[in-house]
């Protein structure tokens, strides 16, 4: 340890100058930008100073705290010296902040901005120039014992546009490269990660780089960021239990096939090809390693085709600086031109000057005659001065009276406009008032109805739900319920205490809603494909005549799993799930003209929230992780949130609930919680009501769950439907 702080302690530099405005790049714990270590141009890498107040996470979890990482950045450069690795120069303190700072060599840029600005196909040569780059650095770090476990085009940085160094070791991790490393969960670029890297617990070994360094090499080829497929198939197997049955199952997809897709683009010939497809095979024990890469690129390093290939690059490079060369020739040509014709032009001007001096002589003479004639005119003008002074003193006289009279008739306007003022300001406070006096009297309702508790008088039983259902949405179209799980284009109707299935949609993972009595789905996008952003939905399909068609227009955003309620011709939409993350946007169609317009954004970000109106307000429960936000409920004034701006602050956060993942309803004014996971995670079978300050438990259901789907049919009937814990298990709940 003292060897360690005393090596550190001599790359300490004192006079370091950063340009922060000058960003390289940014990520989630920091920003890299440009620095001046003396006279030297170098990176700096700054981590966020907020991230310095995180506190320690879990055991066997160290990747995920930001100083860990950047103390093994540190400590993993500081031991390496390779012509292919970013050069480590040392730390240094900002002044601002007292932040730790990584100073370290300055690139040109990244792989990955390097391959998606190039014109055209990269030459042969350099494709294999990068890729024996890359293989060099790793075999110097597997024979050091280091495995960098985040190697991707992001982590690449290029010399000149040709030459290739790795860096960002954040994520590195030393191990016995003669047996197998159980580790912690990689934490690397999902698109880059080996199968073994994904499993829990993942045991993998230095050839966990390797599999990378397969899908860098059909990157270069294709100059196309790796998106492989999902990483598993579902498929029907007979049931063991069930004979003639069969049930869904998960079947892993080879690597191969996952990027097949990709592949594809690289011509058939290309010699880096077998080895990507060496690379990427899903046992590590079948792929090179980063010895044998280097061996096999520098055989191809050899070989006529690379010897073409570099020959004819750079007479392409000697063909543009001719023809440059030509075009400088051009334009000094050009330049001599227009000299001779600007000095042809000096010389004109030259001989107008003289003629215009010929003529100023000329005129000099006749203003001697004209100031004679000048002082005759000016005694005539003095006599009629005289005269136009007594006129003007008559038009003052005349001016002022007049003035006298528009004065008072502008005092008469002014107190006018006063008082048209006043009575406007007057009738807008009254129409204030009148808004306070209505919003004062609906709170007082629902007060004095939230008040009073629901008792409920019976539960039973219901038939079981054909499927497990749960995590969805629901609605009631007349008399009849209908539910929808999450992950599947089925809707199940209940009616007349039987279940029925309506013909599969369109999309899966939409919302279903009541919108004008219709059964309409909100998102949603093809399941076997939702994480594509392109496929993500943002179309209605209502269902009309046992057939879903498209009755409302589609949503400005596409997403899935929103939330979604429906009152007084406003649809409103909430949240969801769109390029690999929650949203917080609102949006609103208007079902009267048709229009949708957003409004205020969400407080937190949340997919398939449980959302229900209550009198006048919106109630949401994010469905989430999150310790800040799990139990957390938000509301909003329908008229403030039909009246806002986007992105004002008018949702505000209520008594938290007891219980998360629970699920809201409205019975007669009166908003309930049902189900749901208690602070020791075990599901509860308590129902729960809002008064206004806090949650009480008002009746219980028979079997404990979370997550479940809830509706209300006539009569006070409270239907609830599967949910965690209660699989396809269904009850009704009466109240008075």
């Amino acid at each position: 340890m003292a060897e360690r702080q005393e090596r550190e302690k001599e790359y300490i530099f004192q006079n370091v100058q950063l340009f922060k405005n000058d960003t390289l790049g940014t990520g989630s714990y920091g920003v890299v930008c440009k620095a001046k270590c003396d006279q030297l141009l170098c990176a700096a890498k700054l981590l966020y100073p907020v991230l310095f107040q995180i506190t320690a996470p879990d055991p066997g979890k160290e990747h995920r705290h930001p100083f860990r990482r950047f103390e093994t950045e540190c400590e993993f450069l500081s031991r390496i010296n390779h012509p292919n690795i970013v050069q480590y120069l040392g730390t240094y303190r900002d002044p601002d902040t007292d932040a730790p700072v990584l100073l370290m060599e300055l690139g040109d840029e990244s792989l990955t901005h390097f391959l998606e600005s190039s014109p055209g196909d990269i030459p042969y040569y350099i494709q294999v120039n990068l890729s024996y780059d890359i293989a060099q650095a790793l075999a110097f770090l597997h024979s050091n014992g280091i495995i960098h476990r985040d190697l991707s085009s992001n982590n690449i940085l290029l010399i000149t546009g040709s030459r290739a160094k790795v860096t960002d070791f954040g994520m590195s991790k030393f191990t016995e490269i003669t047996r197998l490393a159980t580790m912690t969960t990689c934490p690397g670029t999902p698109a880059f990660m080996s199968p073994e890297a994904l499993n829990e617990p993942p045991v993998y070994s230095e050839r966990l780089d390797n599999f990378s360094f397969g899908v860098l090499l059909v990157q270069i080829t294709t100059r196309q960021f790796p998106r492989p497929t999902d990483r598993f198939d579902n498929v029907q197997l007979p049931d063991p239990r069930n004979p003639g049955n069969t049930v869904e199952a998960k079947l892993p997809i080879l690597e191969l096939d996952r990027r097949q897709a990709h592949i594809n683009l690289i011509e058939p010939t290309h010699p880096l090809l077998p080895i990507a497809y060496h690379c990427l095979k899903d046992r590590d024990v079948e792929r090179p390693s980063s010895q044998q890469l280097c061996q096999t690129l520098d055989a191809l390093m050899r070989t006529a085709r690379y010897q073409e290939s570099s020959q004819k690059d750079l007479q392409q490079i000697i063909r543009g600086k001719d023809e440059q060369l030509q075009t400088n020739q051009r334009l000094i040509t050009e330049k001599d031109e227009q000299l001779q014709a600007k000095q042809q032009t000096i010389i004109q001007n030259i001989e107008q000057l003289h003629t215009k001096h010929t003529e100023i002589d000329q005129l000099t003479t006749r203003l001697g005659q004209a100031t004679q004639e000048n002082h005759t005119l000016q005694q005539d003008k003095t006599t009629l001065q005289h005269e136009a002074d007594a006129r003007e003193r008559q038009v003052r006289r005349l001016n002022q009276e007049l003035q006298s009279s528009e004065e008072n008739t502008a005092a008469l306007r002014q107190a006018i406009d006063q008082r048209d003022r006043e009575v406007t300001e007057l009738r807008q406070t009254l129409a204030s008032k009148n808004e306070e006096i209505h919003d004062l009297l609906t709170r007082m309702h629902q007060v004095a109805a939230q008040v009073t508790l629901m008792r409920p008088v019976a539960i039973e039983s219901l038939p079981d739900a054909p499927v497990g259902i749960g995590y969805g949405s629901s609605a009631v179209v007349g008399d009849n319920a209908y539910f929808k799980t999450r992950q599947n284009e089925s809707v199940y109707e209940f009616s007349n205490n039987q279940w029925h299935e309506l013909p599969p949609c369109p999309n899966s993972d939409f919302t279903i809603v009541s919108v004008e009595d219709m059964l309409t789905t909100v998102g949603g996008g093809p399941y076997i494909q939702r994480y594509s952003n392109k496929l993500f939905s943002h179309k209605l399909y209502s269902y009309i005549d046992n057939k879903w068609v498209q009755h409302f227009p589609p949503m400005p955003t596409p997403r899935w799993g929103p939330g979604a309620v429906y009152a007084n011709n406003t649809l409103i939409v909430a949240g969801g799930y769109y390029d690999y993350e929650s949203l917080t946007t609102v949006e609103i169609l208007n079902t009267a003209n048709m229009q949708w317009f957003i409004v205020s954004s969400l407080p937190v970000p949340t997919n398939q929230p449980s959302a229900m109106i209550c009198g006048d307000y919106m109630y949401i429960h994010p469905q989430t992780n999150d310790v800040q936000e799990k139990y957390s409920i938000y509301k909003c004034s329908l008229r403030q949130l039909t009246q806002s701006q986007p992105r004002s602050a008018i949702w505000e956060k209520i008594s938290p609930l007891p219980v998360s993942h629970s699920s809201l309803i409205t019975i007669n004014d009166h908003l309930l919680a049902v189900g749901g996971w208690d602070t020791n995670r075990d599901k509860t079978t308590d129902i729960y009501q809002y008064n206004m300050t806090s949650w009480t438990v008002v009746s219980q259901m028979s079997t404990p769950r979370s997550l479940c789907l809830t509706t209300v049919l006539p009569g006070n009937k409270l239907v609830v439907v599967g949910g965690y814990g209660a699989n396809r298990k269904c009850e009704i709940v009466t109240f008075v």
